[in-house]
């Protein structure tokens, strides 16, 4: 019975492996919820069934999902860089998600695995976004360093510079990236996204300027409705807020007045 239930265990994270694979999602999801509903599962077997229902909720952005998962399967690698990784994103990405939370996970999975080139540019950009900037922009450096043609690490880098203030710092850094990779696409559409950027910020202070440049213009000025004073009509004459009188038309004569006429 029991060579039976592990045979069987098995056999459905083998199929959900495939399923996983191939891109049918949708069927993974269901032998790996069907597992997860075993009982009693060997603890290798219980640890990669959570992490791929992590997985896959992660990929359809059910990220409150995905940390239910991902805690479970922590119980049984606490020291997997990678479910820690996952932890953070989940943390970043999920509207109520503990950022400070999200940023001891980051650091908890590169000591684990100081090589994560992805989580150490997240992790960057998450120190920015919290305010420890100098920490968050020497991580992001670092990632650059790293992989100089990376280009997701010097858009990351950018990004963070231009959370920092320093847009002549992140237009340096993109300059750079360019003149490194000279025929990557990748590279010359991060130049011409953030000149565009730019280009918008500018346009958006010139209307600024010259909108508190007009003289007197204080924006539209509202008056209240008054009715104007009328001159008295003279007395028998209708006012101009009454009704004029109406004059019937004559009336047709009828026979007793054609009678009268005759």
């Amino acid at each position: 019975m029991v060579n039976a239930t592990l045979n069987l265990v098995d056999h459905l994270l083998s199929a959900a492996a495939r399923c996983q694979e191939q891109g049918r999602l949708r069927e993974a999801l269901g032998l790996l919820t069907r597992l997860a509903g075993f009982r009693r599962l060997p603890a290798d077997a219980a640890e990669q069934t959570q992490a791929r229902l992590a997985e896959l909720q992660l990929k359809r952005r059910k990220y409150k999902r995905a940390r239910r998962h991902l805690a479970a399967a922590l119980q049984h690698a606490p020291d997997a860089a990678r479910y820690h990784y996952w932890m953070a994103t989940a943390l970043v990405h999920d509207r109520d998600g503990d950022l400070e939370r999200a940023a001891d996970h980051y650091r908890r999975s590169l000591e684990l695995d100081p090589t994560q080139l992805k989580c150490q540019y997240e992790y960057g950009l998450l120190q920015v976004r919290l305010g420890r900037t100098e920490e968050g922009l020497e991580r992001l450096r670092k990632a650059v360093e790293q992989a100089p043609g990376d280009a997701d690490a010097v858009a990351k880098l950018a990004k963070g510079l231009r959370l920092a203030g320093r847009s002549d710092e992140a237009a340096a850094a993109l300059r750079a990236a360019l003149f490194r990779n000279p025929r990557a696409p990748r590279f010359r559409k991060l130049w011409n996204e953030y000149q565009f950027h730019q280009l918008r910020q500018r346009q958006d202070l010139e209307r600024v300027r010259r909108a508190a440049a007009r003289p007197g213009d204080d924006g539209p000025v509202i008056l209240p409705f008054v009715r104007p004073d009328r001159p008295h009509a003279p007395t028998g004459a209708p006012h101009a807020d009454e009704p004029p009188t109406v004059i019937p038309p004559p009336r047709r004569p009828g026979r007793a007045d054609q009678r009268h006429v005759r």
